[in-house]
């Protein structure tokens, strides 16, 4: 068997420490808080996550019931004030937002368009002020409501080629 060194225990920051090895001096203790904080992470990304597939599974249950010929009621304020807001958006903007939609990060929607990520990111901007969303899934969601973006099918905006009016 070998040898522990035993060092004297000093305060840093509020936690007794080993002076040998700056390790705390109980860490099992530490990796056990760690693991924990880990796990209520992981819990709080999962109910992100959860909820998310659940906007997304209601969204698509909404599209097919359009897709099927179902009746629309007529639209609410709020959908006739989206619709509004997202008539001022570019044509690129638009373009954008049909890609965001797609789950693409900003490099891909770059990449896509052949322009800058900090351009993506100043457009993405404008769409937030236009529109009155706070972030990308609640542009997106006023634009599946307001029928510029439609879900699982693939980009073909008819504004338009992709490189025209940046």
């Amino acid at each position: 068997m070998s040898r522990v060194a035993r060092g004297s225990v000093v305060e840093l920051r509020g936690q007794r420490c080993c002076q040998l090895c700056g390790g705390p001096t109980q860490p099992v203790v530490a990796l056990a808080e760690v693991v924990a904080k880990v796990h209520r992470a992981l819990d709080e990304a999962q109910l992100a996550l959860e909820s998310q597939e659940q906007l997304i599974e209601d969204l698509r249950a909404d599209d097919v019931g359009r897709s099927q010929g179902a009746v629309d009621p007529p639209p609410s304020e709020e959908a006739l004030a989206a619709r509004r807001a997202l008539a001022l958006l570019t044509a690129r903007e638009r373009q954008i937002l049909v890609l965001i939609s797609q789950g693409n990060s900003n490099r891909c929607v770059a990449k896509e368009l052949g322009i800058s990520e900090k351009t993506v990111k100043n457009h993405l901007t404008a769409i937030f002020t236009k529109v009155g969303a706070s972030d990308r899934t609640q542009a997106v969601v006023m634009g599946i409501r307001s029928g510029i973006v439609s879900i699982g099918e693939p980009f073909n905006d008819a504004s338009g080629p992709i490189g025209a009016n940046e």
